[in-house]
């Protein structure tokens, strides 16, 4: 490549700055800095005159440094066009940037695959300004991602690839490739470089979700089937549908649903649900409570350390839960 030509070309040259100005040292009796000096001149052929090899070691010495130093910059010059014009410099170093980038993320989430599903994911997480990393085993999509999304070009089965995309930071990976065997594969692979990895997978067959659960998937979906649904759901219930939408994506309102965790020591505590509905204007669809799910609760039921309540509300509503769902 390239860029490893221009890397080699700039070692050779500090080669020959060395060598010069040791023998210039040697040979003519110079300081560091004047031997230094007449090195550069020579090596740059610029030839100021005020320091002239003096013996015939230092004059053969020009003679060899001069032509080599020519010829090496000439080479230089060559692979630095050659590499922009080819679009190879700019590209590498752009990978190198996004390599940096990704090494300093923590709590992101990767998608494995970018096809149709994957695409659909992309765009709800970055509409949520979610940490992302794409992984993608085809160059021609890679190259059709929006502008700075972080990605890795790879097979997502392969240990490393999954490294690169920072599998070890990371809070959780969508697997969305179309081969369900490949799914359970990386399923089982990402859960065993990070445990505490929540795995979402895409399934094509029903069989195959049990599978992808054993392997260590926290939630596996369907797509066929849940397409299906809401398409029959949709010509019984369109309004439910057009609700349901709504409330889960937040189309075209500002209302969207989210998760807050109530922490030890938050001023929430032992509130009733009426008494946050009121103050915050938010609608509490439901209230998790260690493996027990209480769906539309009384308006009475206190709330507790560690329940996780799924709220309907907009930003700046759900915002101001939240600060004060933590521990103040």
């Amino acid at each position: 490549m390239g860029y490893k030509k221009i890397f080699l070309s700039l070692i050779l040259l500090h080669t020959i700055l060395f060598i010069g100005t040791s023998g210039y040292m040697v040979m003519e009796d110079l300081s560091i800095f004047e031997a230094l000096w007449l090195t550069i001149v020579s090596v740059l052929t610029i030839g100021y005159g005020d320091l002239v090899p003096q013996t015939t070691g230092g004059k053969w010495l020009t003679l060899i440094i001069i032509p080599l130093a020519i010829g090496l910059a000439t080479y230089m010059l060559a692979q630095f066009a050659g590499a922009i014009i080819s679009g190879k410099l700019s590209n590498e170093m752009r990978r190198r940037k996004m390599t940096r980038d990704i090494e300093h993320l923590h709590d992101h989430v990767i998608i494995c695959g970018y096809g149709r599903v994957g695409q659909q994911v992309y765009q709800q997480l970055n509409k949520e300004d979610k940490s992302i990393v794409i992984i993608d085993y085809d160059e021609a999509t890679i190259e059709h991602l929006p502008e700075n999304v972080l990605h890795v070009l790879g097979n997502a089965t392969v240990d490393e690839i999954l490294k690169k995309a920072g599998i070890e930071r990371a809070k959780g990976i969508i697997i969305t490739l179309p081969s369900d065997a490949d799914n359970v594969f990386i399923t089982l692979t990402a859960k065993g470089m990070n445990s505490d990895l929540y795995a979402i997978a895409r399934a094509e067959r029903d069989q195959s979700a049990q599978k992808m659960y054993r392997a260590g998937a926290d939630y596996v979906t369907n797509t066929s089937n849940i397409g299906g649904r809401q398409m029959a759901t949709a010509m019984t219930k369109p309004m439910s549908v057009d609700y349901m939408e709504t409330i889960l994506y937040g189309l075209d309102t500002e209302d969207h649903i989210e998760e807050v965790l109530i922490e030890e020591g938050s001023s929430l505590i032992d509130r009733t649900v009426k008494d946050v509905r009121d103050k915050y204007r938010v609608t509490i669809f439901a209230i998790k409570r260690d493996e027990k799910v209480l769906s539309n609760p009384e308006d009475s039921t206190d709330l507790k350390a560690d329940d996780l309540l799924i709220v309907f509300a907009s930003d700046k509503q759900i915002h101001r839960l939240r600060t004060h769902s933590t521990n103040q």
